[in-house]
């Protein structure tokens, strides 16, 4: 074990003390692998961001119906927009000191006071919040600490008010149980696919990153043989140094990590954003990080040596390369098919038959088919390319006497192409069911004020207050019933003016006393539709509808809603006249508002008007955002999926740079002495892009290929029509090809150093 020690201990000295050329490639190994370390720890860290969010919605969680001799809170939730965001909020009143206090808050805010999220506050201290300050005439007091709120960007706020209602939720503590939140399946499918194509590149990346110098490593270890080291002493003492690279990569992703923590807060992609705080790798993950990429680095520099016999004279691996085989490189091809046909149509119904862990094994395998199988096709390939121009020529030797380093490094953008393939794949089939549903239709004139606990004189001062708001044309005043006709028969009534009516429905005429019905069908889950004389249950509430009294359906006129719209109402509707023989009185006060929607923020100025009401008046207007939410978690999803993609894209781009500037250092003698020769730059330059440019394409066949056929399996697996989106494939293999161009033009200063009059000095 000692002499494990010693060896290895002997790899690290010679990797520091070989000069500036070690130290250069020092750097950029540990820079290679840093970065991949860095994405490994953000993405081990998502697991704590998601049950650290878990943890403080459990202890938000209001807990009501414990029997309790001490102070309770009365709480009422309230929601509002402002030009599109979402602001939730809650009105509380405690009963006493005792009363407790929501997470997040240093005490109870007493009537007219309030606590605001952050973000909130900065919202309503900028200029784009003026319109929002009018909505609020409580005095903030304070904001919410971090453990009352979500994420960072939450626009969240605790008022206190003396009208809330003791019969409202009377808390008696805070923190409930943990609930576990479900994806859809196509879009939890979606999810593993891009988790899995995004992280898999990375692994590639990190184990690319530990082969760099490969041959002046080799150089080196032959001296070591050529002073009396055993050939097995030799493996140690190389370990050693791939230990060191991976040791600094371990540091440098570290601190790249520890540095982009600071700003994650200020991030926010598809909505969702995460606290610094809650940016912790899971100490599992973190733990299994720090051993990976170490047993990588050993890994892959034992198989790098696999067919390298050190000799004291020189290294035997630069004769001709054995052919490689092709057989045992399909298996993992073989068996990802194979593994996701057996879960064909388990994830097309609402709920999920099939099994995750078997779905991203085959992701896996078919994946890993790409980077095993690139080096065999590369080989082939340019085995049999002859004659052209003399970049050209200069190019593909280089790439027949080694093409498996660039078939590696290509292998890590082949990954990120097929994974952004499959997904742009599955996507565009999606979309047809959850993106072009056909949404219901919105007359974006009106605006509905719903009114809880309020009287009448209540709701006539709202509606005098929203009639002088700018923008109002008409209010009018709508009430309502509910009605069983028979078990689980239930129907709707809405009780309003001759004006109100008209504007639910064409009515071929209408005077107090008349009576319509609006048959909506099955669409909203009513039953049978209702006639003339038939005995119904009317209520104004959903409890004790055993004791509620009977009433005749008086006789009405069929007539035909304005439309399949989501504001406006169905079943039946009635006059004044007709209400006033109800044996209840109709309930849930609603106002209809007609408003002029070519005026700037009009439904922002409503709710302002309606501020006074606070908790008892909640607007709702569909024409500002008209997105369910399944679309928006689809939206979300795809953005995040792509803005990953993007981001792995550019981790492979940068591991191509730091082979292509490794192998312009390495060959430095050769290009030295072509340009002293006589061969121009720009002829050198070129065959450094064809050197880049063949493996590439190369790839991007293969990449297309096992991405087409890894959508069709998964669209399969979902039971959605097999739809390839080429628009998206030619966009990402577009912004792979200009990558590549990038990667050469970035490695022309290097060449440009490297063809200099220094280059031909040798020790």
């Amino acid at each position: 074990m000692r002499q494990w020690f010693s060896d290895l201990a002997l790899g690290v000295r010679l990797a520091l003390g070989g000069g500036r050329t070690s130290w250069v490639r020092l750097a950029l190994t540990g820079a290679g692998i840093g970065l991949g370390v860095a994405v490994l720890l953000t993405s081990a860290s998502v697991t704590t961001v998601l049950s650290e969010r878990a943890e403080r919605q459990a202890a938000n969680a209001p807990v009501t119906g414990e029997q309790t001799s001490g102070d309770v809170l009365y709480l009422t939730s309230w929601f509002t927009d402002y030009r599109g965001e979402s602001i939730s909020g809650r009105f509380v009143k405690g009963t006493g000191p005792d009363a407790p206090v929501p997470p997040g808050l240093s005490r109870v805010p007493g009537d007219g006071e309030m606590f605001v999220s952050p973000a909130l506050a900065r919202l309503m201290e900028s200029p784009e919040g003026a319109l929002l300050l009018e909505r609020f005439p409580q005095q903030v007091i304070g904001t919410i600490d971090e453990v009352g709120l979500n994420t960072p960007h939450d626009l969240v706020f605790y008022a206190g008010d003396a009208t809330v209602p003791e019969d409202a939720n009377a808390i008696s503590r805070f923190g409930g149980q943990l609930h576990e939140n479900t994806l859809d399946p196509v879009l939890s499918l979606l999810v593993m696919v891009g988790v899995v194509a995004l992280l898999f590149p990375v692994l590639v990346f990190v184990g690319i990153s530990t082969r760099l110098a490969g041959a002046e490593r080799d150089r080196r270890l032959a001296a070591l043989r050529l002073v009396g080291a055993g050939s097995q002493r030799v493996r140690r003492i190389a370990a050693g140094e791939a230990l060191l690279g991976a040791f600094v990569g371990l540091a440098v992703g570290a601190v790249l990590f520890l540095v982009g923590r600071q700003f994650v807060e200020d991030i926010q992609v598809a909505g969702l954003s995460a606290f610094k705080s809650d940016l912790i790798p899971s100490l599992p993950f973190a733990v299994m990080i720090a051993v990976l990429v170490p047993v990588m680095a050993v890994v892959t520099s034992v198989i790098a040596m696999r067919r390298t016999v050190i000799e004291p004279l020189g290294v035997v691996r630069r004769a001709k390369p054995v052919r490689r085989v092709l057989w045992w490189r399909l298996v993992p091809l073989v068996i990802g098919v194979g593994v996701l046909i057996t879960q064909a149509n388990a994830f097309g119904g609402t709920e999920s038959q099939g099994s995750p862990t078997i779905v991203i094994g085959g992701i896996v395998m078919l994946l890993l088919a790409i980077p095993v199988l690139l080096p065999w096709v590369v080989e082939r390939a340019v085995g049999r390319m002859r004659g052209g121009a003399p970049s050209w020529q200069l190019a593909i030797r280089r790439l027949q006497l080694e093409s498996g380093t660039a078939a590696r490094v290509v292998g890590g953008v082949a990954v990120v192409l097929a994974g952004g393939i499959a997904l742009q794949s599955v996507m565009a089939s999606a979309q047809s069911e959850v993106m072009d549903s056909p949404a219901p239709e919105v007359d974006r004139g009106r605006l509905t004020i719903h009114l809880s606990d309020s009287t009448p004189e209540m709701v006539e001062q709202t509606a005098n207050l929203v009639a002088r708001t700018v923008g109002v044309n008409q209010v009018h005043s709508l009430r309502s019933v509910g009605m069983e006709a028979g078990a689980g028969n239930y129907h709707p009534a809405t009780v309003g003016t001759c004006e109100a009516l008209m504007t639910q429905a064409v009515l071929p005429s209408c005077q107090d006393g008349d009576s319509f019905y609006v048959d909506a069908g099955s669409s909203l889950g009513y039953g049978t539709q209702l006639e003339a004389g038939q005995r119904v249950t009317v209520s104004d509430s959903d409890e004790d509808r055993q004791n509620d009294p009977q009433w005749t359906i008086p006789p009405f006129t069929v007539v035909k809603g304005p439309g399949e719209s989501i504001n406006f109402r169905s079943g039946l509707l009635l006059t004044p006249a007709v209400a006033r023989a109800m044996p209840v009185e109709p309930g849930n006060p609603s106002l209809l508002v007609l408003i002029d929607q070519n005026e700037p923020d009009v439904g922002d100025h409503v709710r302002n008007a309606v501020a006074p009401m606070t908790w008892r008046v909640f607007v709702s207007y569909f024409g500002e955002a008209d997105v369910t939410q399944r679309v928006a978690q689809f939206q979300s999803i795809r953005q995040g999926l792509l803005a990953g993609s993007l981001i792995t894209l550019l981790l492979a781009g940068a591991s191509l740079l730091v082979l292509a500037l490794e192998q312009v250092r390495e060959r430095r003698r050769p290009l030295a002495v072509l340009a002293a020769s006589g061969v121009p730059r720009g002829a050198l330059g070129r065959s450094l892009l064809w050197q880049n440019a063949v493996p590439f394409l190369l790839a991007l066949v293969v990449a297309v290929g096992v991405g087409s056929a890894l959508a069709a399996l998964l669209l399969r697996i979902m039971s959605q029509p097999i739809v390839l989106d080429w628009p998206g494939i030619a966009v990402l293999s577009g912004a792979a090809a200009f990558m590549v161009a990038v990667v050469t033009v970035l490695s022309l200063p290097s060449l440009r150093r490297a063809t200099g009059a220094l280059g031909l000095r040798s020790e």
